[in-house]
């Protein structure tokens, strides 16, 4: 049902958006969530991972297979060598042969051992001689069990979970990074909103006044080169709207592609000015990003990557052992029913070994090569912790910094259009020049674009934690996923 919900939501986006009229940060960054392609990608990309584990935990598993040779005809000239003389003859050879196996096979977790159950049956037809013969394992149990060598098994107990867990961690992280991409292609085009709301303002403010102006030159209370520098701001300020417009539509292209919306005619952007009261304690911003983030887990692997391939030298350049022990029943005979009958034992049990004597110390470098490459892991995953650990906190300190500076910004903006209004009374009465309204011009288009700039940067600053410890500071919860969900 919440999936029929999803899709019903991702059809009617373009009607919602155009019903609407406006759009702010937080629907952007839903939607991105539920239709971008770098949502699905993510997606995708864990399961993926998803399945790998999935077939890692089958491995476990007892498996049922069966597995045979049919209809193998042969008809050909063979080598024939006499037993007592060793006298090679070639003789014709005309034969069919079929095989067939059923076997039950597992691995062994608390033992690194493989077990497996098979039952055999082959049958040779030798037509010149008119000949059958079959032969049958109606039970047969083998073992394999390495007592000193490389085993894969243990360390994929070891690494396999942690490569799950990393792909969730992975896949909530991308989803803050994805909102973090929405943050700046919605800020881009939000930007370029207010760019052409302004040079539109601007102009059309300045048409008024250049009629104003042109009436005052008739009454001879102004210069005409104060009208023509009037005229030249109208000139500049047809030229940015011109301009502006066409940022708009670009940067309104690269926000809506990202979410994947085709349609997004007469859309307007809303600033998100309301921001959270809080402070973030850098403390706890460093231990749940060492918590919850994928670093923590990444560091592990790498160290577990390095300690595996230094057992792997190892066991390559030293004795390696292996007990591999069968024991069955197993019968020959001209007939089928004579194959299953006074069946005999079959038994082996051996140990084999391998123990290089004289590498030339190839062994041993390679030995040497593994603990040099462990050591550089562990070194590597030290200073990463401590680069982390002050990004984290260089992050928080900017963060915990940027509220005041969004406040600034907004009353800077405030005294901007204050002094604009106050700027434009005064010329249209006479008592300011144009060059002086056009500076209360830009220093308005100015604190616009330093308001936005400062948002867009408590935003990124904000998520940006959030995606280092996936945890919502604004509601105090830890961001979570419904993989069971996501893998449907």
């Amino acid at each position: 049902m919440k999936r029929i919900n999803t899709i019903m939501l991702l059809l009617m986006l373009p009607l919602f958006i155009h019903a609407q009229q406006t759009m702010t940060l937080t629907d952007a960054i839903e939607i991105a969530k539920r239709g971008s392609y770098a949502s699905k990608s993510a997606g995708l990309s864990f399961l993926s991972s998803y399945w790998s584990f999935r077939q890692y935990k089958a491995s476990w598993l007892p498996s049922l297979n069966l597995s045979g040779n049919l209809m193998n005809y042969n008809h050909s000239i063979v080598e024939a060598r006499d037993a007592q003389t060793g006298r090679v003859t070639y003789v014709d050879n005309n034969s069919l042969y079929n095989y067939a196996t059923l076997s039950l096979n597992q691995n062994l977790p608390w033992a690194d051992g493989t077990v497996s159950l098979r039952s055999d049956l082959s049958c040779f037809d030798q037509f010149d001689y008119n000949e059958t013969v079959y032969n049958t394992t109606p039970l047969l149990l083998y073992y394999n069990q390495p007592l000193r060598s490389y085993s894969s098994m243990r360390w994929n107990k070891r690494t396999q979970p942690l490569q799950f867990e990393f792909a969730k961690r992975s896949y909530m992280e991308s989803m803050q990074s994805l909102t973090i991409n929405v943050i700046r292609y919605y800020f881009n085009a939000l930007s370029a909103q207010s760019n052409l709301k302004q040079s539109t303002a601007k102009h059309k403010d300045l048409c008024t006044l250049y009629e104003k102006t042109r009436r005052k030159l008739e009454l001879g209370l102004v210069t005409e080169g104060e009208l023509l520098q009037l005229e030249l701001s109208m000139l500049n300020a047809e030229m940015s709207i011109s301009y502006n417009r066409l940022a708009l539509e670009n940067n309104l292209f690269s926000l809506f592609s990202y979410l994947n919306i085709t349609d997004y005619k007469d859309i307007e952007l809303v600033a998100p000015t309301e921001l959270p009261d809080m402070s973030i304690d850098c403390n706890d911003v460093v231990s749940r990003a060492f918590t919850n983030s994928t670093h923590s887990v990444e560091q592990e692997l790498k160290m577990l990557n390095a300690r595996q391939n230094l057992a792997y030298a190892k066991a390559n350049s030293g004795l390696q052992v292996s007990l591999q022990a069968q024991v069955g029943l197993t019968k020959s005979a001209d007939g089928f029913r004579g194959a299953y009958s006074n069946l005999k034992d079959n038994e082996i049990v051996g140990i084999t070994f391998s123990l290089p004597i004289c590498d030339w110390g190839l062994g041993k470098g390679k030995k040497r090569v593994a603990k040099a490459q462990l050591e550089l892991t562990r070194i590597q995953v030290e200073q990463a912790n401590i680069d982390l650990e002050q990004e984290i906190r260089t992050t928080v300190m900017y963060f915990n910094n940027q509220a005041a500076q969004c406040r600034i910004s907004r009353r800077a903006l405030e005294i901007a259009e204050e002094t604009y209004l106050m700027a434009y009374k005064r010329y249209e009465k006479g008592a300011m020049s144009v060059t002086d309204f056009n500076t209360a011009n830009n220093e308005l288009e100015s604190a616009q674009a330093q308001y936005l700039s400062q948002l867009n940067t408590y935003w990124s600053y904000y998520y940006t934690i959030q995606r280092m410890t996936l945890y919502d500071y604004v509601n105090n919860e830890n961001i979570e996923c419904d993989f069971d969900e996501l893998v449907k």
